[in-house]
């Protein structure tokens, strides 16, 4: 009887065990918690709740929650970077996002002519400037110009509001005779800075764009004429003037080889001048110099490329009469003038002292330099910069 007992009470346990288990294990498991996929992929360990602790033990499972996806950079608002505030536009333009190699300035050309297009490529060749940071305008969008700046991938317009407000550096681009014309608009559309003002400023003369002309002839006094502008802050009345830089850049600045002559005005301070330098000396060296000799940088530096040009020209044709191929001619002649100017500028070494060392007594050069004292090329070499100058004076607004 005692071991009948005994096994029917063991077969009753095995059964409620088996039961047990199979109810276990048909029973549908809890889902695993997962992780959103913005966090950062994690090992997590799950733990019972207090409805969850009835089960005498507890599993550990392992998640790993998946990538997050990669977000796409959203393009920044046009900011005016180191010049404060945010500018009202009815077009706003793409900008690319700022990278490390980016200067973080916005700067627009009125005018996509010879010199706008030269700055841009230097810029753009520079790697520091992106594409998306640069817009020109035309009067026409047929022009051929403006087809060439699109070209380069900059943005472009036949509206000048469209560059003005978008731009930290407004750069007028333009011919000396339409420079005071394009200051008068621009004054136009900043006399009312009241609604451009931000709500957490005390005063919207924290949007000051810089304006930079590039033209020759015209005066800082000239154009400071027009950048007084005011605006209302409650019952009073403010006025003041955008700063303005006057320059003499290269079309050398293409290839990252120009010179850039400026001064600054009266209210243009050395925050004002930053973006100028930044942006600039990306095109070659920069050179802070009295506004009174920069007639004369205009005849020397601009024009000088052209008379330059004209004595590589020369050489070149001499070359070719004495039977060297036109395109050996000029690689040759080129690269005599270039280190020529080398040696003047990284050695130090005078352009009279140059020619000494080169002139031996009797010998091909001595004789090639009678040729050019006898033609009188160094007076003419004076005469068109003298002529340039003058040029340059009769051209000042009237």
């Amino acid at each position: 009887m005692r071991k009948y007992c005994a096994g029917a009470i063991q077969r009753h346990l095995h059964a409620d065990v088996t039961k047990h288990v199979k109810n276990k294990m048909s029973s549908p498991a809890a889902p695993p918690k997962t992780t959103p996929s913005r966090q950062t992929p994690t090992t997590a360990a799950t733990t019972s709740t207090p409805q969850a602790s009835t089960s005498s033990s507890i599993a550990l499972q392992t998640i790993v929650a998946p990538s997050p996806s990669p977000r796409r950079a959203s393009a920044p608002q046009t900011v005016l970077a180191g010049l404060g505030g945010t500018p009202p536009s009815s077009k706003r333009r793409r900008t690319e996002p700022v990278t490390k190699t980016g200067v973080g300035y916005n700067i627009g050309f009125i005018g996509s002519g010879n010199m706008a297009r030269a700055l841009v490529e230097g810029m753009l060749g520079s790697g520091q400037v992106l594409a998306g940071t640069v817009m020109a305008s035309a009067t026409r969008e047929s022009s051929e110009n403006l087809k060439k700046m699109k070209a380069l991938g900059v943005s472009t317009t036949t509206h000048n509001r469209d560059v003005i407000l978008n731009s930290d550096v407004i750069v007028l681009a333009i011919k000396p005779h339409q420079v005071l014309g394009i200051m008068t608009e621009i004054q136009a559309m900043f006399s009312d800075f009241q609604s451009r003002a931000q709500p957490h400023t005390s005063s919207p003369k924290s949007w000051r764009p810089l304006i930079v002309s590039v033209a020759s002839s015209v005066s800082i006094a000239d154009i400071e004429e027009k950048t007084e502008i005011s605006w209302s802050m409650g019952a009073s009345s403010v006025s003041g003037h955008l700063p303005v830089i006057r320059s003499l850049p290269t079309i050398a600045s293409s290839v990252r080889a120009g010179i850039t002559a400026y001064c600054r005005g009266k209210f243009c301070n050395e925050a004002d001048v930053k973006p100028f330098v930044t942006l600039f000396s990306l095109c070659g060296p920069v050179e802070d110099v009295p506004e009174k000799y920069l007639d004369a940088i205009t005849s020397v530096s601009g024009s000088g490329l052209a008379f330059a040009a004209v004595g590589l020209e020369g050489m070149a044709d001499g070359a070719v009469l004495s039977g060297i191929p036109r395109h050996m001619a000029l690689k040759f002649s080129a690269h005599a003038v270039m280190s020529a100017a080398r040696l003047v500028l990284e050695k130090g070494i005078g352009p009279a002292n140059i020619k000494d060392s080169v002139c031996s007594p009797g010998g091909t050069t001595i004789y090639g330099i009678q040729k050019l004292e006898a033609k009188g090329t160094r007076g003419a070499y004076m005469d068109a910069v003298l002529a340039a100058t003058e040029r340059a004076k009769q051209l000042k607004p009237k």
